[in-house]
């Protein structure tokens, strides 16, 4: 997986950054200012915009324009640039006018400048994207979905910081924080601050990280899977207690959490259960396949189906900006779970 805007030695004049790793897109902007802007010149060449605030792309293409002072080149950043002039009354020709121009500006940057678009909810396959690609980078930023995946990962990042991280470590920080990108890097941070050296040891990650992946994962699976409504509920109200940051951004870590918990329970049906298979097949730790063979067990073929269409329309709706969904995305969390915890005849026998 890819988590870097600057793979390559050259400063392209655009960037584009999108998805919602706020850890991996606050890591990447800082390293773009540090590589682009001159020490003691930043506040006369560097501009910030919000597209939410923006009726027209003028000011963005203004600042772009301007030559920067006493440095080799100015930075402009535009966060989400689809919104620039929505919802301001100029209508749906006044947006398409909006990012027309955008398009324009990014086929012919100016040479002195670099522009840096992030967007939480672009689609990959939009204008915009395409555009970029052709003189410029992309990077999109997303869940990593394999747990071997996330641990490589690990290691990478703490070698770039240059962190003693060794691989059985990087395998227990996974188990116990998951495969997020933005959890990853903030247990690293953590951990490294808890050893007060650069070697990282398995007592310091789980000092920090203990218990929080059983809290995430495996708690708030367990009592979907079992039905049991109350402690999904009282698991859910924790994740947004405990990671502040806007509740959008923390709807969507849930949500992906879920699509891939769900997607690894319905690989341990189709295995037949058994923890050995579920682990060679899904790449994850033996204690996460014992769990999973387990929680396979709570779900039926229609409590899956449910779950699964119940996701794909929050997913949908967050990534579409449905207003009843943006207003209180943690309600539309609430309203999947008590849709998908109905027990089973069987499983409530059993509780």
């Amino acid at each position: 997986m890819s988590a870097s805007l600057l793979e390559g030695s050259e400063i392209a004049p655009v960037y584009l950054m999108y998805g919602d790793e706020p850890g991996l897109a606050r890591r990447n902007i800082e390293a773009l200012r540090a590589a682009v802007l001159e020490p003691g010149m930043t506040d006369f060449n560097h501009e910030r915009f919000n597209g939410r605030d923006l009726e027209g792309m003028g000011p963005v293409l203004d600042a772009c324009a301007q030559v920067p002072l006493m440095a080799a080149r100015r930075l402009v950043e535009l966060a989400d640039p689809e919104l620039v002039g929505k919802g301001r009354g100029g209508g749906a020709e006044a947006e398409k006018n909006n990012m027309a121009a955008l398009l324009a500006y990014v086929a012919a940057p100016v040479a002195s400048t670099v522009l840096l678009l992030t967007s939480t909810g672009i689609d990959g396959r939009s204008k915009l994207v395409t555009a970029v690609k052709k003189v410029g980078v992309v990077l999109k930023l997303e869940a990593i979905k394999r747990d071997r995946d996330a641990v490589d990962f690990a290691v990478e990042q703490a070698r770039q910081q240059k962190i003693d991280l060794r691989r059985p470590v990087a395998e227990r920080l996974v188990e116990l924080v998951g495969t997020h990108p933005t959890a990853l890097l903030a247990a690293l941070e953590r951990a490294s601050l808890h050893a007060g050296s650069s070697r990282v040891a398995l007592e310091d990650v789980e000092a920090v990280a203990g218990g929080s992946r059983e809290a995430i994962i495996f708690d708030f699976t367990d009592a979907v899977g079992m039905g049991h409504r109350d402690r999904a509920l009282a698991v859910l109200a924790d994740l947004f207690r405990e990671n502040p940051g806007g509740e959008i951004a923390q709807a969507n870590a849930v949500l992906a959490m879920l699509i891939r918990q769900l997607r690894l329970v319905s690989l341990a049906q189709a295995v037949g259960g058994q923890p050995a298979q579920i682990q060679a097949v899904g790449g994850v730790h033996p204690f996460v396949a014992r769990k999973l063979a387990e929680q396979a067990r709570g779900f039926d073929a229609r409590r899956l189906h449910r779950a699964y269409a119940g996701l794909a329309r929050l997913d949908r709706d967050l990534k579409g900006g449905a207003a009843s969904v943006v207003r209180a995305p943690k309600m539309a969390l609430q309203r999947w779970i008590l849709d998908v915890c109905e027990p089973l005849p069987d499983v409530a026998a059993r509780v």
